[in-house]
């Protein structure tokens, strides 16, 4: 089943369609909202919500004009505005300030997802990921993020550069 179709029955008030549907977007969902925002918990939170939109406002959305790049687009602005929300919020990173928390916990994510996300550019960390870790073409992340394929293909290419580098030693 389509995106579209899932869309359409979502719209039609099926909510049966949701496990195949969430089965074929949560890596890109997760992996949007995480560039964006840098932390797993909060890109936990933003795709829930971001699901809830999407179930509700399918009837909105016009087939056959792009569900990834729709959804990407709802995730987009969900993130952006949770991060906005928290630019007025001081936060403690446990795991930097273990002195307060007691000892530190062990990392629940990958050291390359992390090493990532520290030396990478939002938009260079989306691109990797969607391409690398969800399996994405880069035209297809070219349509889901509404940029042009040339500039998937640059962050793609500038995030495994930096991504070598980092790995020996020289982050940039």
């Amino acid at each position: 089943m389509t995106l579209d179709e899932h869309l359409d029955k979502f719209a039609q008030g099926d909510d049966t369609a949701f496990d195949g549907f969430y089965e074929a977007t949560r890596k890109g969902v997760y992996h949007i909202a995480l560039g964006i925002l840098g932390e797993r918990a909060l890109a936990e939170d933003v795709m829930q919500t971001s699901y809830m939109k999407i179930l509700a406002y399918a009837g909105k959305y016009k087939k056959g004009t792009n569900a990834p790049a729709w959804i990407a687009r709802i995730v987009k602005n969900e993130a952006l505005n949770v991060k906005k929300r928290r630019a007025y919020e001081h936060s403690v990173d446990e795991q930097e300030e273990h002195a307060l928390f007691g000892e530190a916990r062990p990392q629940d994510f990958g050291e390359l997802t992390d090493l990532a996300r520290r030396t990478l550019s939002e938009g260079e960390f989306t691109v990797l990921m969607l391409c690398a870790a969800d399996g994405y073409k880069r035209r297809e992340v070219s349509s889901m993020l509404q940029i042009p394929l040339s500039t998937v293909t640059w962050r793609y290419h500038r995030a495994i550069e930096k991504m070598r580098k980092a790995l020996k030693g020289g982050a940039e």
